[in-house]
């Protein structure tokens, strides 16, 4: 029992930066495209920190926000110069553009900072508290937290706000939200500051003690993009909700599955955990082809 608790505050721990990385794939997806260059934005945000942190001593909770605006002006000016032109093009040349946006991220990044694996200068602090015979880090208890407190404030922008209903709306129908005068542009530029904005976040906590930052983090975003079609593509609820499930699914089966004291089913190998979330998404879907939350489309002809 005890390693079960252990590995679920691990594993939620996890599912909360899944759920960031989720709801920066969602929001993204609402304006009408797939962001494979998700992964890229999370790898700048964590450099710029570490960056900030470690050679320019600035204070952790004033590089944070930095960061954000950095990733942020990314993200707004990739939308204004490169996919506002491309508005009228398949989606398929969207998401091709967006994985473009990725490789060019990553290689300038590991230009500009190297490939060696550094921290992030982070206040969580190596050191934990044991509660009985279960440890808890000091990052795995900020990480909720914040996580927590950030879905709260989304839930507060997108269900009471001026822009949050614009962007409810247009990602509902974007020629009707056009038609009655919502400021599509404007909008879409919101939308991908958000990503910026839960990217940094996302790549502060997976770079945080007793983890490092290194060029390989961006990849973590693909690990996550299952928990959107787990959670129904769309929807904000299905992805927090599946980030979750996804981190606790890696958490225990890697625990549980494999080698050592705790094995079970040890047939399966020792990294059956990186598959297993696929797994379980093939399974759901042939419950539930639309995903958890998901909403079968109706077209009225």
């Amino acid at each position: 029992m005890t390693t079960f608790l252990q590995l679920s505050v691990q594993g939620i721990a996890l599912g909360c930066i899944y759920a960031l990385i989720a709801l920066g794939f969602t929001v993204v997806l609402n304006a009408g495209v797939i962001n494979f260059a998700q992964g890229s934005f999370m790898l700048v945000g964590g450099y710029v920190v570490s960056w900030l942190v470690l050679s320019m001593n600035v204070p952790f909770l004033l590089a944070l926000p930095i960061s954000i605006i950095v990733v942020a002006l990314i993200g707004m000016g990739f939308e204004r110069f490169v996919l506002r032109p491309m508005t009228a093009r398949p989606v398929f040349t969207l998401i091709m553009i967006t994985l473009g946006l990725d490789i060019i991220m990553r290689v300038i990044t590991v230009l500009v900072f190297g490939y060696d694996q550094r921290t992030n200068g982070d206040p969580f602090g190596l050191s934990g508290e044991n509660i009985g015979e279960i440890r808890i880090n000091w990052a795995d208890v900020w990480i909720v937290i914040s996580t927590m407190i950030l879905l709260i404030i989304f839930f507060v922008f997108f269900k009471f706000t001026k822009y949050g209903i614009a962007m409810r709306a247009t990602a509902i129908d974007h020629e009707a939200a056009a038609a009655v005068g919502i400021n599509l542009p404007l909008i879409y530029m919101i939308t991908w500051a958000i990503t910026g904005l839960v990217a940094t976040i996302g790549g502060v906590f997976l770079a945080a003690a007793p983890r490092v930052l290194d060029s390989n983090l961006g990849f973590t975003a693909l690990r996550a993009l299952p928990a959107i079609i787990l959670g129904g593509l769309g929807s904000t609820v299905g992805a927090v909700l599946g980030g979750l499930i996804l981190g606790l699914v890696e958490v225990l089966i890697s625990g549980y599955v494999g080698t050592g004291p705790n094995q079970v089913m040890g047939f399966l190998g020792i990294g059956f955990h990186q598959v297993a979330t696929y797994v379980l998404l093939l399974v759901v879907l042939l419950v539930k082809p639309y995903g958890l939350f998901g909403k079968k489309e109706v077209e009225r002809v």
